[in-house]
């Protein structure tokens, strides 16, 4: 009785290193963009003022002036992101479906949003149909358990940077996401 109360934590840690392992080695953005940023331009209307990071609110947390919008029906999945932006610094906002996300781009300026493919309301693309009707620079990433061509392409012509397909690797998600704002700052703050 006493080996097993030994051996389970072992094979417990043993176990966990090979999942982490696997999914770093197969979780990869699907789509990856150059390095500039394709934004999306609706085809009629008035033109919609870019939001910059000065309109934050006071209430961000920490010295960073980056707002993340993470959208899925899972909380947990949401919790961990929110955690792990925070660690950043980052001004993190949270919607259990696209309703909501919709609702918190006209209310608050986000400057990232990872948005989930499948949600119970509607799906992703719609939801992204509807921010970008209030935000036509917001940078986006989908993350999905289904990779559906189609889909794919309607992101694309939304200006979806990238997919992260579940599970995906957390950390891994966390670099792209900052690398793009730092990039997005870098080019902001070049003098010509």
């Amino acid at each position: 009785m006493i080996y097993f109360f030994i051996f389970l934590p072992i094979v417990g840690i043993a176990l966990g290193i090979a999942i982490r392992f696997r999914e770093r080695s197969k979780n990869k953005p699907i789509i990856e963009q150059n390095s500039t940023i394709a934004h999306f331009q609706p085809a009629a209307g008035p033109k919609l003022e870019p939001r910059r990071k000065a309109d934050l609110s006071p209430t961000s947390v920490g010295s960073s002036p980056y707002s993340v919008l993470i959208v899925d029906d899972q909380s947990a999945i949401r919790m961990l992101m929110r955690e792990l932006f925070e660690l950043e610094q980052v001004t993190v906002y949270e919607a259990p479906h696209g309703k909501a996300a919709i609702e918190m781009v006209q209310h608050h300026p986000i400057d990232f949003i990872l948005l989930d493919l499948k949600m119970p309301d509607m799906d992703g693309i719609e939801a992204l149909r509807e921010i970008r009707k209030v935000d036509t620079e917001v940078m986006v990433v989908m993350i999905t358990a289904y990779g559906d061509p189609d889909k794919l392409e309607a992101a694309r012509q939304l200006g979806v940077q990238a997919f992260f397909t579940k599970p995906f690797d957390i950390d891994h998600v966390k670099n792209h996401v900052m690398g793009i704002l730092n990039k997005q700052e870098t080019r902001e703050g070049e003098v010509s």
